[in-house]
């Protein structure tokens, strides 16, 4: 039997003003927020980097292959109060159906949390 191939991702903007916290303090905002719809896996907010508070990202050496938009690059967060080691991430080289969330950020781990507002 052949092995069937990835479904096209759905990649859809966010509506609203899409917040990031990590450690109950707000380390991102955008209105320019992406999402990316895993079946049968738990959906991915991207944020551009502009859209990240300064200062709290510093880079990894971790990389991670994924199935669909290619190697990972991590980043460790860094705030007043806490650390998440490897708890944000990017795709440089996401390319066709992937190709809107290259080098946008997304984020997870037990201290993440993403909330929408109107805007």
């Amino acid at each position: 039997m052949a092995d069937s191939p990835l479904a096209a991702p759905a990649i859809q903007p966010v509506p609203g003003r899409v917040h990031i916290v990590f450690d109950d303090a707000e380390i991102a905002s955008s209105t320019r927020a992406l999402r990316l719809e895993r079946p049968g896996g738990k959906d991915l907010v991207f944020v551009p980097l502009d859209d990240v508070h300064p200062g709290i990202l510093e880079a990894s050496e971790t990389s991670r292959d994924d199935d669909g938009p290619g190697v990972a690059h991590f980043y460790n967060i860094k705030t007043l109060t806490a650390d998440g080691v490897d708890e944000a991430w990017y795709y440089p080289y996401a390319e066709g159906p992937f190709a809107p969330i290259r080098d946008l950020l997304t984020f997870g781990g037990d201290r993440i949390r993403v909330e929408v507002t109107e805007v």
